[in-house]
Parts: C-alpha cells; structure tokens; sequence
C-alpha cells in the first residue's frame, strides 16, 4: 500500500471535485490517501459569486487546510491541483508550493513521485502551461513527475496532468469522461510506483 497525499485549491468547485475524483480512487484501491486544501482567506466570498457550486462549500470546507510543507514528508505519491488562472496556478497554490523553500536545500522530497491536475476556463494552452508550472516545481524539488499516458481512456489529457475544462462561468461540472481519465491515470501511478 502506498502513501498519498492530495493537495487542492479551489474557487468555483471544479479542482475540488477532482481532488475528490482521486481520493476516492485511491480508497477504492485500498491505497492510504489525505486529502488537504490550501489556505484562502477568500474562499466564502469567492464561492458566492458561483451559484451552482454553493452546494459545494460546505464539502470543501470540511476538508482540513494543509499547514505546512513538512506535512507531505513520508509520503509516496504528491498529488496537486490548482485552478488556472492566466497559464499558471492560482496565487493560494503558489504560496503553498513556495512554503517548500524551507525544505529545498535538505532535499527531503527527493524521489517522491509526483502528480497534479487543473480546472480551467477553456482548453486552448492556460490549462497545459499550469500543469506545466506545477511539475517545474516538483522536478525543483526532487521529485518523480509521473506524466498521463497518450491512451489513457476517459477524457482526452495532456502528459502534464489532468485537466478539466470548467467552461467561462466555470459551471461545468467535471464529467464522466474525465473521472474516468482520473481513475485510469490513479491505475498508471499504481502500476509505475510498483
């Protein structure tokens, strides 16, 4: 059994749903998951703005804010997911990905495989260039990112990591297709770190 953990942000719902995508293939796996959001002052009045997903805040709320980097320390697998914003992560992803800098020169991380996913406005490249942002930091840190196979089934994903497109008001739930791509991409990481 291998030891996960699950770092998310989320504003709309979207990330969240796939964190949540993950954690629950891995349960069904049988594999040790935790399941972490990232600090944000501005969760409650940003979740308002979007309707749909006000059924959501009570579900994300419930899950505990990470509180430091060390937090990830002997664990297996990294998994992160960040909302897009502008081809990057979201600014509550960046401070949490920064908060590492206290564990950059010691290298603890080293040889931790790695993972992320997004949401995002549309597909056309915002959503690839923050996957790519994420797994920049983990190579700085040491760690194995683990890219999606081309014939992964499900949704079709970019080797970065997996992507959702949430749609311009961000109120397209995460699809079928794309639980499926999770759950697939969960079988690969599984399979890679066996």
């Amino acid at each position: 059994m291998a030891k996960f953990t699950i770092v998310f942000h989320s504003v709309c719902g979207n990330t969240y749903q796939i964190a949540d995508c993950f954690y629950r293939a891995l349960q069904e796996r049988g594999q040790e998951a935790a399941l972490y959001r990232t600090a944000d002052a501005s969760f409650e009045s940003g979740e308002k703005r979007i309707e749909d997903f006000k059924r959501l805040q009570d579900a994300i709320e419930a899950v505990p804010v990470i509180e430091e980097a060390a937090q990830v320390l002997g664990s297996d697998v990294l998994l992160l997911g960040s909302p897009t914003y502008y081809g990057c992560v979201s600014a509550q992803m960046k401070a949490f990905m920064d908060s590492f800098e206290k564990l950059w020169v010691e290298a603890p991380t080293a040889g931790m495989y790695f993972g992320c996913f997004t949401s995002a406005g549309d597909g056309c490249g915002g959503p690839e260039l923050c996957l790519q942002v994420m797994n920049t930091f983990a190579q700085h840190m040491g760690m194995v990112p683990i890219s999606v196979p081309c014939n992964i089934k499900g949704a079709v994903q970019p080797a970065y990591g997996i992507k959702h497109v949430s749609g311009e008001m961000a109120d397209r739930a995460v699809t079928e297709e794309t639980k499926t791509a999770v759950q697939n991409y969960v079988d690969h990481i599984l399979k890679v770190i066996s």
